[in-house]
């Protein structure tokens, strides 16, 4: 699942322009943009629930924000077929060695069959005025104490695993109001 940084800016219509910039991660030490923001704002050996625009997470990994928006293909391109969404927030729940996250993104282009969709990832416009939300989990095995800060192996059996505390605080941030609903 790429995540790709891109350059937005906004018409006079409101419509948004997209230019793809380069890939990027949320894992991983180095370039990863959840691990900064845990080291800045998590203590060692306490659980930390937090929650970061995108934003916030481009800024304390040195990059900075304006213009900016990150964006996630969330399945391979097959037969031509394209999906994109806007991160907006991620939520975590870093314990020790790992953290479960909540992405929060909004639908820019979904199920969209392309002639040729890698060219159209590089530069397009979208005028979609209201955005559908979705919200997806993972894991990093990164945490406050350490780890390797990689993605948690997600296949056709496993996911994320949500204890009681991190599953009470991601459904409080769902329904909270902040979410704005579907």
């Amino acid at each position: 699942m790429p995540f790709l940084l891109y350059e937005r800016t906004t018409d006079d219509d409101g419509s948004a322009r997209y230019f793809q910039l380069k890939d990027i991660s949320l894992a991983g030490r180095s370039g990863g943009l959840v691990y900064p923001f845990v080291s800045a704002y998590g203590k060692p050996g306490r659980p930390f629930p937090w929650h970061a625009t995108v934003k916030d997470l481009l800024s304390e990994s040195g990059i900075h924000p304006k213009n900016h928006a990150v964006l996630v293909q969330t399945r391979p391109l097959l037969e031509g077929n394209l999906s994109l969404y806007e991160l907006t927030d991620v939520m975590g729940y870093s314990y020790g060695e790992w953290t479960p996250l909540c992405l929060r993104m909004e639908a820019l282009v979904v199920d969209q069959t392309l002639p040729d969709p890698e060219r159209f990832k590089m530069k397009f416009r979208c005028n979609v005025p209201r955005r559908r939300r979705v919200h997806q989990f993972l894991y990093l095995q990164g945490g406050v104490d350490g780890g390797s800060w990689k993605w948690g192996p997600v296949g056709s059996v496993n996911g994320v695993l949500l204890f009681p505390d991190a599953l009470a605080f991601f459904m409080e941030m769902l329904t909270s109001g902040e979410d704005g609903g579907p």
